[in-house]
């Protein structure tokens, strides 16, 4: 009409045909749930896809006049014609069509529909400010632009979905290119395609962007809000399609990770739902659904659903997830859904960190979670409670609201809706915000009884069956402990924590252990009972006192009550005007007094001011007792389990796990850090832990010396501390040799990491050299320059003015000089050994002459007669450190480069000396210097030298008359050096041999070098010249043949003279002072000194390792002194042939004394081990009587036994792990029950011993576990009462047996050792065993009775039960039982057998049929048996293969039938095949009939199949094999003969 075409430029809406418009009213529209539904025509008249335009026909320049033409009739009407039919259709088209359009098109289309959106939102503000809701036309816009606003929210949700699927193509695209041949072409392509590939990346991402803001805001922008409320089906419709584009983004994962695209993405989801007035039911179950889908689909689900409730947190959002998630928690989906799992529990602790208070008001909802069979949803409920204690305090989310003052801190219930479904919570919020802006942000709180039950629940799974929850368990509780900003973990709960950390340190789980230790360390560092705390008993002294004084607080208080009740009646009745007396006291304040009172003191001053009233003041002071009553309780309880857990966390620093020594390193430190006493002993285990062998345990053990001794010290302070250390080391009682050998080198390797400043350390530590700690400024020095020898040899010349002659530094009395000048040679040594560079000439000069100068030091304490116990460390430290310096390119003078014959003539002035002072021989009054090396050679070969020793040599052991004149110390000062230089000379050989070598084999390669360089600059000869050419280079091949000739020559003379002529020369000194060594040991008088014998016995040792001979011949003597015929050890020496002496007459000559010494015979099993090194061969026969010593009846006395025995397991533990001696099963066998031992350090280093050989891949363990359980019951009687008997011994060496393929061949050399103890128990003839050499081993314990055959059968029947089995090796059991009928004798006749079977029959089906999940319900054991080491290990299987079933069913069947008397149970027959050689026994009649060739065949096939479970080469007795099921043994053991167990078993 005329009326209408007047309004056209006006009009918001109108047709276009062919460029004309056409207006009519806006049709309606109604969202599709998918666009596809408007392509059919609806039945009303409401918009719909009619007439779609041919876009996949169009050009780009079509589609663009297309566009052009739309962005200009949506500029005039302000964005309203996008709901204008034909623009519909158009957008409709492109949209469908848009995988098809061109590049450039996509942009356009997305930017025009963000422009319309942001059009109709302003034209909706303007319409909110001027309409009226009474005015028709008013009304009508609004609808037109609810209609259009509906439009555009379609499509903006459509292309935002377009454009996400776009991304993700270019996102693979880029991913794709450039991958397989001839794809990428050239670098500089592929450069910029990947360029360009970023680029449209960040296109889409700023397209995606653009879309979400505006779909958002087509909800919640300006006057939408007011828009919507005139339609509320409309509104419902647009805010599940805003929704629904927020959603999107979980089908990109690429998308997620973009920031800007996931806060839009949230702000989709939360401002529909935040929309007031409007009914959210239906929306809030879509949006919980598709939460719920997201954390299944997608990995960044859980932080998003976080996310998204945190920004609807005043919604009933929050609450309904989280009341339809248990629903979703079933065994059912969670078994087959492991992402799920991790999602909901990624899920829960978001939550639980960004709405405490939401989760805290629907604890109720989620504790039943923890019941559910899935580990990692309990270990997220069980982080949550933790995040819920750790968070109060804590601001909440804008809007949010907690009442502290409601029972459990629960704030008002968010999810109980009003009239009009609006939440409570949310008007309360709204309205707070409305009165005032700059209220205050509300904040988390707990209250004390909920808190209290969170803690208890958080406590209780500490005993979860799950290995993963008890570690989340003790990692939350020690966030909670290290919480300071608020009291996460009340105080009287510490103990209590303390107690389960201290417990869980020996769960099974290392993971456990861990943490556990973690948590101890937390709980020691931040503990709330003051800065320092001592020792248990000190620390119970202490609230004692303090109890005590409270009491007497108490009493004073009511006898204040009672005076002022009693003053009041006086007043009122006119009592008696007496005045009471105070009491004073009479006794003098203790130190524990003064501070009880100044503690109580304290805490009355800081309990508030006083109060003027008496009774408020009273019972303010009643109340401030009380607590510091309960706290000193709480402390003292504290300490006590901290002592307690000192042998725990010992234990720990010697486990094979890493983990748990540098966890248990870092809690020793801590303990040490906080004073506490109980530390010391495993302090000083620490330091030790400096010589492992896996660098994160040696890092630790450095560390630690930094943390307690260097860390945050200057230089200055830092020496002072390492000289403080030494000094209390030293001056107690607990460390040893071990221990500052461990802290020179911690020092060493912290002075290499830089954690000390050397060159400020050296000069400080050389300037303590003039103080009282020069001797341990002189070890750290040792140390320091065995890290920088070059800042320490700058030092020397100021060392020498200070330590040198008549040096201010050098000591007083005689034992302090010699003990100084053995720390200084040591610290020379450590120069001169550990500098990498030659030293300088000065610092050589120096060197030498302190060297010197020490020499100079013995002499003189030996002429003078003053030769105290420091005199024999320092002569040794003298003679090494000149024998060190003899092979310097430095050393140019004779003395220098022949220090055997310095020392040699020492020697024999030191005798020369002890002769003439018994009248023996005159002293020579030309006699040359004790340095003069060439006096010395002028003396040996006149024979002056050897005449003096000579002619008293003769007297001198003539009779004890003569001898007592001289002093005993100075013999064995001879006897000492003698006995040290005969071993240094052997090592000085041992180099020369070395060093000549090394000299020839450089010569010969100058020689040969020089040869090749001749023969290059020759000419090149033809004929029958250079055929002699090639004759002179074969001569040059032949020398070099005559020099391997010549080295095999060169080792048997110096071979010849260590054994001949250094102890048997006719002129050596050395051989004449044997008789004077024996004398030592057997001469009376002699021998009753300790010191003397000593010597003697340490000296005879060395002279024995320096010659074979030597030690042949006294081989008996030292075994006789070491190891006498009676327990009382009086029994005389069997060395002479003079006979036996009685044992009293043995005392009364001091042979009592000489065999009673703990201290010699420890030295002597040291020298025993030497002696099996060196001369292996002669020692080994011996060696029966050295494992004896491992028994508990070793000596007279127990002191005596348990150092000796500690000695001897040493010993053999270094020379084993050393690779010096091979280990065998008799001496395991004997370690294994010291295992258990009641001495702490045999029990560990016994320990220590299987661990370490257990690392080995030669399998050592496994080799001889059989022969080590067998014989367990030989040894038994030797060890003492050790707890859980030998089954607990058992159980402790099958754990070193984890692989599957040594389980197999267990179970069948078990199963042959066990049959073979069982017919020695049923009475038969024993069966052979066929191990002969450990039968040689054993011969010395004698045969095998019944008894011990009986608790052999126990021992190998536990041992077989203690394995963990998989489906190959309960096959390989059923070959055994069922079809070879190895264990049937065994099975019948003993009743552990069969429990041990059955045993493994349950263990077996239990753990197959054990679900993938662990279980939920709180333990109702201990769970120190939780997740046992020898439970069978899950396969993620849920049931046992059919095979391996049937295999445990007929076990099981055999063993009831055997139990029952029958050989076969008739339900389940056995498979026994019919002409198998080991179907039947091979010693009956049946096995030896029809053997033909076939059946060879397939014995030796069986052979071949069983290779790798063979036992040692035995040899064949007659008569073996008579026993009940002796001959299958037999043949099994006959069969497997001659192979090596060493083969892995392929089936």
């Amino acid at each position: 009409s005329d009326r209408a075409r007047k309004r056209a430029p006006h009009l918001p809406c109108g047709r276009f045909v062919l460029g004309t418009p056409i207006f009519a009213t806006m049709r309606e529209f109604v969202l599709p749930f998918k666009p596809e539904e408007l392509l059919a025509q609806p039945t009303d008249d409401r918009l719909w896809a009619q007439d779609l335009p041919p876009v996949d026909e169009w050009s780009v320049q079509t589609a663009g006049k297309a566009l052009d033409s739309l962005i200009g009739k949506l500029l005039k009407s302000r964005g309203k014609d996008i709901a204008e039919d034909q623009s519909f259709s158009l957008v409709f088209a492109l949209l469908q069509g848009w995988p098809r359009l061109d590049e450039e098109t996509k942009p356009r289309i997305a930017d025009l529909l963000a422009d319309a959106a942001r059009r109709l939102i302003a034209e909706v503000t303007n319409l909110k400010k001027t309409s009226s809701s009474t005015k028709q036309k008013d009304q009508d816009a609004a609808r037109e632009l609810r209609i259009a606003c509906k439009v555009a929210a379609f499509f903006l949700k459509w292309v935002n979905e377009r454009v996400i699927k776009m991304a993700q193509e270019v996102a693979m695209g880029a991913s794709r290119r450039g991958k397989g041949r001839g794809r990428g072409g050239a670098s500089a392509e592929k450069d910029a395609g990947a360029d360009e590939a970023k680029e449209a990346q960040k296109a889409a991402e700023r397209l995606r962007c653009a879309l979400l803001m505006e779909v958002s805001n087509l909800v919640g922008k300006g006057g939408m809000p007011w828009l919507w409320m005139g339609d509320p089906s409309s509104w419902q419709s647009v805010a599940q399609c805003v929704s629904d584009a927020g959603f999107h983004v979980l089908d990109s994962s690429e998308a997620l990770k973009h920031r800007e695209t996931r806060q839009l993405s949230l702000r989709c989801i939360a401002e529909p739902l935040l929309q007031e007035g409007h009914q959210h039911s239906n929306l809030l179950v879509a949006t919980v659904s598709k939460l719920m889908h997201g954390l299944r689909s997608i990995e960044a689900g859980a932080s998003f659903a976080a996310d998204a409730l945190l920004l609807a947190h005043t919604t009933p959002l929050p609450r309904l997830f989280l009341v339809e998630l248990p629903g979703h928690c079933n065994a059912g989906e969670l078994s087959s859904q492991g992402a799920f799992q991790r999602a909901l529990a990624q899920f829960l602790v978001a939550v639980t960190e960004r709405l405490p208070h939401v989760v805290l008001a629907n604890i109720s909802v989620l504790l039943p979670l923890l019941d559910i069979d899935c580990y990692p949803l309990r270990s997220a409920i069980v982080e949550s409670m933790g995040a819920l204690l750790s968070a109060e305090g804590r601001k909440l989310p804008s809007g949010a609201h907690c009442d502290s003052g409601r029972a459990g801190g629960e704030q008002h219930p968010e999810g109980a809706e009003g009239e009009e479904g609006e939440s409570s919570a949310v008007v309360e919020y709204q309205e707070i915000v409305k009165k005032d802006k700059n209220a205050p942000v509300a904040h988390f709180s707990i209250a004390s009884a909920t808190k209290k039950d969170l803690l208890e629940t958080l406590l209780t799974r500490s005993l979860d069956k799950s290995v993963w929850v008890r570690y989340r368990v003790l990692q939350t509780l020690t966030s909670l402990a290290s919480n300071t900003r608020v009291a996460a973990l009340p105080r009287d709960q510490w103990s209590r924590v303390l107690e389960i950390a201290t417990r869980r340190l020996q769960d099974n789980a290392s993971t456990s252990r861990k943490a556990s230790m973690q948590l101890v360390r937390a709980l020691i560092e931040f503990h709330p009972y003051g800065p320092a705390l001592q020792g248990s008993g000190d620390e119970r002294v202490k609230a004692q006192r303090l109890l005590e004084e409270v009491a007497a607080r108490f009493r004073k208080l009511q006898d204040e009550e009672a005076e002022e009740a009693e003053e009041t009646l006086a007043a009122v009745g006119g009592g008696d005007d007496g005045q009471s007396q105070k009491r004073r006291r009479l006794q003098k304040k203790t130190v524990t007094d003064m501070t009880v009172e100044k503690d109580i003191a304290q805490a009355l001053a800081e309990d508030g001011e006083a109060c003027e009233d008496p009774e408020a003041e009273r019972q303010r002071q009643r109340e401030a007792l009380i607590r510091m009553r309960d706290c000193y309780a709480q402390r003292l309880h504290f300490v006590e389990l901290l002592d307690a857990a000192e042998s725990r966390l010992r234990g720990l620093l010697s486990s094979k796990t890493n983990t748990d020594v540098t966890e248990a390193i870092s809690v020793v430190v801590e303990l040490r850090l906080k004073g506490v006493p109980a530390a010391t002993k495993a302090f000083d285990q620490v330091l030790g832990l400096v010589w492992s062998r896996h660098p994160p345990i040696k890092d630790a053990a450095v560390d630690a010396f930094n943390r307690m001794h260097l860390e945050g010290r200057d230089t200055v302070t830092a020496v002072r501390s390492m000289l403080e250390m030494y000094e209390q080391g030293c001056t107690g009682v607990s460390w040893t040799y071990t221990h500052l050998a461990s802290v020179q080198e911690l020092i060493q390797l912290s002075a290499e990491k830089g954690f000390i400043d050397i060159k400020g350390a050296i000069p400080e530590l050389v300037a303590s050299l003039s103080t009282p700690a020069c001797p341990m400024a002189l070890r750290a020095l040792t140390a320091l320059g065995a890290a920088s020898g070059t800042q320490l040899a700058e030092q020397l010349p100021r060392i020498a003015e200070l330590m040198g002659p008549k040096g201010s530094a050098a000591g007083t009395t005689p034992a302090e000089v010699l003990d100084r000048s053995r720390l200084l040679c040591h610290m020379l040594y450590r120069l001169y050994t550990c500098s990498k560079a030659p030293l300088s000439d000065e610092a050589w000069k120096h060197l030498w002459s302190l060297c010197q100068h020490a020499v100079c030091v013995l002499v003189e304490c030996f002429a003078r007669e003053s030769v105290p116990a420091e005199w024999f460390g320092a002569a040794q430290a003298a003679m090494d450190l000149s024998f060190e310096l003899a092979f310097s390119p430095q050393a140019n003078q004779g003395v220098q480069q022949c220090p055997d014959k310095l020392w040699e003539q020492i020697l024999g002035r030191m005798l020369c000396s002890v002769l003439d002072k018994s009248g023996s021989a005159p002293p020579k009054a030309d006699a040359m210097p004790i340095c003069d090396a060439s006096g010395a050679e002028e003396a040996r070969e006149s024979g002056t030298e050897g005449a003096a020793v000579g002619a008293g040599e003769a007297s001198a052991f003539e009779g004890s008359a003569t001898v007592e004149k001289v002093s005993a110390a100075r013999i064995g000062c001879v006897v000492f050096i003698a006995g040290h230089l005969a071993l240094k000379m052997l090592i000085y050989l041992e180099t020369l041999q070395s060093a000549l070598k090394k000299k020839r084999l450089r010569d010969e390669d100058d020689r040969m070098t020089a040869a090749r360089e001749e023969k290059k600059k020759k000419p090149k000869a033809k004929g029958k010249k250079g055929a002699k050419e090639e004759e002179e280079d074969g001569g040059g091949e032949a020398q070099s043949m005559g020099m391997a000739g010549q080295e095999e020559r060169e080792a048997e003379a110096f071979a010849e003279i260590a054994e001949s002529g250094l102890i048997f020369g006719a002129k050596s000194m050395l051989d004449r002072i044997k008789p004077l060594i024996f004398a030592c040991l057997m001469d009376t008088n002699l021998r009753n000194d300790p010191v003397i014998r000593r010597l003697g016995a340490i000296s005879l040792c060395k002279y024995m390792t320096v010659s074979k001979k030597f030690c042949e011949e006294n081989l008996q003597l030292l075994f006789s002194i070491l190891f006498p015929k009676n327990k009382d050890a009086s029994a005389p020496l069997s060395f002479t042939q003079k006979g036996d002496e009685a044992g009293d007459v043995a005392r009364a000559n001091g042979m009592g004394a000489l065999l009673e010494d703990l201290t010699l015979r420890q030295s002597l099993l040291v020298a025993v081990g030497d002696l099996l090194f060196r001369h292996p061969n002669v020692v080994e026969p011996w060696t029966g009587r050295l494992y004896s010593t491992l028994g508990s009846g070793t000596s007279s006395s127990d002191g005596q036994g348990t150092g000796l025995r500690l000695t001897a397991l040493l010993v053999l533990t270094h020379l084993v792990l050393n690779d010096m001696m091979k280990p065998r099963a008799q001496l395991l066998s004997r370690v294994l029950w010291l295992t258990a031992c009641t001495h702490e350090s045999t029990a560990r280093v016994s320990r220590i011993l299987f661990q370490e050989l257990s690392k080995r891949s030669s399998n050592v363990i496994y080799n001889l576990l059989p022969q080590i359980i067998a014989s367990m019951p030989n040894h038994q009687a030797s060890a003492s009462d050790v707890e859980g008997g030998a089954e607990g011994r058992v159980q402790f060496v099958m754990q070193f047996v984890d692989k599957e393929k040594h389980i197999e061949g267990l179970i069948e050399k078990l199963a042959i050792r066990l049959e073979q103890a069982a017919n020695i128990t049923d009475g038969k003839a024993a069966v052979t065993i066929t191990d002969t050499q450990m039968a040689a081993e054993d011969a010395d314990e004698g045969a095998s009775t019944p008894s011990q055959a009986k608790a052999t059968v126990s021992c190998l029947s536990h041992a077989l039960s203690g394995m963990n089995y998989t489906d190959r090796c309960v096959l390989r059991l059923h070959d055994a039982v069922v079809v070879r009928k190895v264990l049937h004798t065994a099975l019948a006749y003993n009743e552990v057998t069969r429990d041990c079977v059955l045993q493994i029959v349950d263990k077996c089906r239990k753990a197959k049929a054990a679900p993938k999940l662990d279980g939920g319900a709180p333990p109702e054991a201990e769970p120190d048996a939780a997740a046992p080491d020898n439970a069978a290990p899950a396969n993620g299987k849920s049931g046992v293969s059919a095979a391996a079933a049937a295999a445990l069913d007929a076990i099981e069947s055999t063993v009831n039938g055997l139990a029952k008397g029958k050989e076969e149970d008739p339900d389940h027959p056995a498979p026994v095949p019919d002409d198998g050689a080991a179907a039947a026994p091979a010693g009956s009649k049946a096995a030896g009939k029809g053997r033909g060739k076939g059946a060879k065949r397939k014995a030796a096939a069986e052979e071949d199949e069983n290779a790798g479970f063979d036992e040692e080469p035995a040899g064949r007795k007659k008569g073996a094999g008579r026993g009940r099921g002796g001959g299958a043994a037999k043949a099994v053991a006959k069969k497997h003969k001659g192979k090596n167990e060493d083969d892995d078993y392929e089936p």
